[in-house]
Parts: structure tokens; sequence; C-alpha cells
């Protein structure tokens, strides 16, 4: 089958990488794949454009007219059509409407905030399939008035082949650059995450992903640590980062800041515990990749992120929000070498068995001959 894919983001986000791991797999499958993509994505991600016949969709914002005409002719002839991203569908509404042939099916990464009576009615006349990557997220579509048999569950997944061997060379440089010389027993605990700086934004207000969560924590922390972030990158977004710390009452000089990174497996490798403590999670991938390098890893009690997560057996979870909660799970994981080996161990085994690409790819082939048999 031909398989196009749109998506208005960066290349840098989680989504972005979904979709890439999905491309490459259904092309080694036997699809065709094709990319829609802004012109900033391939800056970003030059592989895609070496991989996939790329097509440039230049505006994903008004209504592009000259853009739409030519996505439909390119796109008459390919049997499915999917979005990835809030811009994409936009995108992919405009060209229905004007005329595009084949079916589209969206892409759902984030918990659905639609209306029953506003977006839902026109994404139920435009959108033949809603493909979910959490259960919480197909949940919420049901809820938001989306047809249950329209919509499908499959575990959002990236290539986890990286982080099971990581690159030696890069862990040791890394390792050289960012941690050498840290006092004996120190902790290095990751966080990887995005900051959402708004124009009301305070270091006193909660975080989307929770910055604010885990510098409570480790302010309470009895043992040695660093916090090495990936991800912010900005300096007002590491300002930022240092501000919120101070305003929990932990050392902002005990921040490493790695800033936006492509291939995070050789800064995964450097972590002893891996934290999470988003809010309103759609999935989580950065709790898959910590888990299947053998990371133990500690989640808050939010959205997918409960999917991956087995508490106590393949990572610890804590109540959303709570610092104090936090705080007791990285002692008891920190205080217990047993307790580290079970979480890396039975991590490793389900990041694996559940969330790597080729399941992801499997699923989602399955779903294509059962929905579009006949095309």
């Amino acid at each position: 089958m031909h398989v196009v894919q749109l998506l208005a983001g960066t290349g840098q986000g989680g989504a972005d990488r979904v979709a890439i791991a999905l491309g490459r797999g259904l092309q080694a499958a036997g699809h065709r794949v094709t990319f829609g993509v802004a012109p900033y994505f391939l800056a970003n991600r030059p592989g895609v454009g070496h991989e996939h016949e790329c097509w440039e969709i230049p505006r994903f914002r008004g209504l592009p007219w000259r853009s739409l005409q030519e996505f439909n002719r390119r796109a008459a002839e390919a049997d499915l059509v999917v979005t990835h991203d809030s811009g994409a569908r936009h995108f992919a509404i405009y060209a229905k409407l004007t005329g595009l042939r084949p079916p589209v099916w969206f892409y759902r990464h984030c918990i659905s905030g639609t209306t029953r009576f506003g977006g839902v009615q026109l994404h139920r006349l435009v959108a033949r399939h809603h493909v979910a990557v959490s259960d919480i997220i197909a949940r919420s579509l049901i809820d938001s008035g989306y047809p249950r048999r329209q919509v499908t569950r499959i575990h959002g997944a990236i290539d986890l082949a990286p982080f099971l061997e990581p690159r030696r060379d890069r862990v040791e440089a890394l390792r050289a650059s960012l941690i050498q010389g840290l006092p004996e027993g120190t902790v290095v605990v990751g966080m990887v995450g995005r900051l959402h700086l708004g124009k009301e934004w305070r270091p006193d207000r909660p975080d989307f992903k929770g910055y604010d969560v885990l510098f409570g924590a480790l302010a309470k922390a009895r043992f040695p640590w660093r916090v090495l972030t990936l991800g912010p990158a900005r300096p007002e977004e590491l300002d930022a980062v240092r501000q919120i710390a101070h305003h929990q009452g932990a050392d902002p000089d005990r921040i490493l800041f790695a800033g936006f990174v492509d291939d995070p497996a050789s800064h995964v490798a450097l972590m002893d515990i891996n934290v999470l403590p988003s809010r309103k999670e759609g999935l989580g991938l950065t709790v898959i990749e910590s888990m299947v390098a053998g990371v133990p890893t500690l989640g808050s009690r939010s959205g997918g992120i409960r999917e991956i997560i087995e508490d106590g057996v393949s990572g610890l979870l804590f109540e959303e929000g709570n610092a104090e909660a936090l705080h007791a799970a990285l002692e008891r994981v920190v205080g217990s070498p047993d307790l580290r080996r079970t979480l890396s161990e039975q991590g490793r085994h389900r990041a694996r068995t559940v969330f790597d690409a080729p399941v992801m790819v499997s699923a989602f082939e399955a779903l294509m001959r059962r929905e579009l048999q006949g095309r």
C-alpha cells in the first residue's frame, strides 16, 4: 500500500519520532511511505529525506489553496493519509474538504480536548479512523463523542536498538564532559522533557512536565545528586529551570544541562535513575527509552505512563504532582540495590516486548488490512 504521513512539527517531538519509526517499519515491510512535511522538518531530520519520498508542504495554517491542490493531485492514488499532529490534521481537513480522494486517519498522541459538539462533528466527517498511542487517549476520544468502532489503540513506539547498545565512545565522551569528577556516590537523576514557557509563566506555578515536582523531591533527598536535563536548550529555558529549582529549595548548581538532543541514547546511559513527573502525559516515550536502557525509572500516575510502568515490577509510580511521594520513591530506589536490579531487568523486558517499533508496525499493518480491504 501507499501511505502518506503528514507532519506539521519540527521533527523533534515525540509524535514525529513515532511517525518516523512507523514509516521506516512500513517501508521495510514492502509498503510505499511518503512524508508530507514543512521545510524545517527536513532540516532537523535529513535522514527522513534520504529514506523516503518527501513532499514539501510549505504552510499548515490558513487556507493554502495552491498547496492543497498540489497535495490532492499527488495523493490521489495513495491508499491512506495519516496525520500525527494538530497542524497536519487541519491541513488534512482542508484537503479532504477540497477533494482529497484517499481515506484520512488521525494518529492521536495527546489526550483529546475536542468538544462533543465542536470539532468532533467535523472530524467525524473527515477522518475514517483514529489511532491512539495509549488507552487513556483512546478513552478520551470515545468520551469526546468519537464512535468506538472508529478508535483503535496501538501503543506508540520507537526504534529501541540505540538504547540497548549505545555507542560506547559517545557515552565515555559525555561522561568525561558532563559527570566526571562528581563526588563519590552521587546519583545522576535524569529528566527528559521540554519546558513550557508561556506569557504568564512563573517559577511557583505547576509545570506540565513536572520540573517543580522533581526539584521539590530532591530538596529533601538524603543522598548526593545531580539532575541531567535533556530538553530545555534556550538561555531563558535554562534560567527558568534554575528558578524552579531555587523556588523548590533545591540547589540550581547541581543541574547538568544537555540541551535538546536528537539521539538521547548516550545521555540516557549516564543516568542512574530516570524520572518523568508529568501532568496528563499522553504516553511518555522517555519512560520507554530509559526502561529499555536498563535505567530504573520512576513516573507519575499520569495518563499513558501508567500503561508503560508496572508499579513495583518494571518501575515505580507516584501520585501526580506529589513531591513527597516522589521523594519517598527516590529514597527507596537509591537505598536498595536489589530493587534497582529488578526494575532494570523487568523494565528492559517490558519495553522490548510491548513498545518496540516492530510491535507497533505489525499492529498498524493489521489495522490497514482490516479497514482498507477493497481499496
